[in-house]
């Protein structure tokens, strides 16, 4: 995108000497957009979100200009708004993690089970993650899959050092332990196979006890809606019922 690399060279070129202050005593950006696995340099990121927010800056005095002249209020709350294009820069990479985390944890059970099984055979994990790159129903793992090996053969890396820095920069917690686990089990000359078989189980079961708790969830709400549906009928029929009656009361006394 040439625009972008635009905006970026020219936003580096101006607070490319503010970004790296910021990233030491405001907020480190490095590990967030790791996670979030957004393909560009926190100072570049800083700079850029500098840039953006100080073309939004006439907004704000326009807005200024308007509450103070014309006294239209609903106005006022365009005058912070630099403020929120550096929140929305904060809240996008969080964002972006997320649902990185959300498409892994749907699929890790059975990714960890195919590793554990594979590795029980004595084909390597790493081995079986290259399988996993062109397993299309897994996306999310497939991705994950990808960046290993984009590590091992283009970066040169070792595989148990890629399947290392996997982990670390990965936003989902079991992920992280399945991969961090493994490679310290190899360190220290552990039982490979029965690591993986019981991280698969245990895996299996937090995702099983999520969906229960989920479901457990989910069933609360239904009782809570049918609860107060059913108080509400009950309150509309009171409120007919004693609307017919002192209807009727006051034709009867009329008459």
């Amino acid at each position: 995108m040439p625009l972008l690399e635009t905006l970026e060279a020219l936003s580096f070129r101006l607070f490319g000497g503010i970004a790296p202050f910021f990233l030491k005593h405001i907020y480190q950006f490095k590990d967030v957009l790791e996670r979030a696995r957004v393909k560009i340099y926190p100072e570049t990121y800083v700079s850029l979100m500098l840039f953006i927010a100080l073309l939004t800056v006439p907004v704000s005095v326009i807005s200024l200009v308007f509450l103070l002249v014309f006294g239209f209020m609903p106005i006022i709350f365009l005058i912070p708004f630099p403020f929120y294009v550096m929140v929305g820069f904060l809240i996008i990479p969080m964002s972006k993690a997320s649902d990185r985390a959300s498409g892994l944890e749907r699929e890790m059970p059975f990714a960890a089970a195919y590793v554990s099984v594979m590795a029980s055979g004595g084909i390597a994990p790493y081995t079986s993650f290259k399988r996993l790159a062109d397993v299309e129903l897994m996306p999310a793992m497939r991705g994950e899959a990808r960046e290993i090996i984009k590590d091992v053969e283009i970066f040169g890396r070792d595989p148990l050092s890629a399947l290392e820095q996997a982990a670390r920069k990965n936003p989902l917690d079991i992920f992280r332990d399945f991969l961090s686990g493994y490679a310290s089990t190899v360190i220290i000359g552990g039982d490979i196979g029965h690591f993986l078989e019981r991280k698969a189980e245990e895996i299996f079961k937090t995702r099983a006890l999520r969906v229960k708790a989920a479901a457990e969830r989910l069933g609360m709400l239904l009782e809570t809606f049918i609860i107060v549906m059913v108080m509400m009928s009950l309150c509309f029929y009171i409120l007919f019922s004693v609307d017919s009656i002192y209807s009727v009361g006051v034709t009867l006394y009329s008459g």
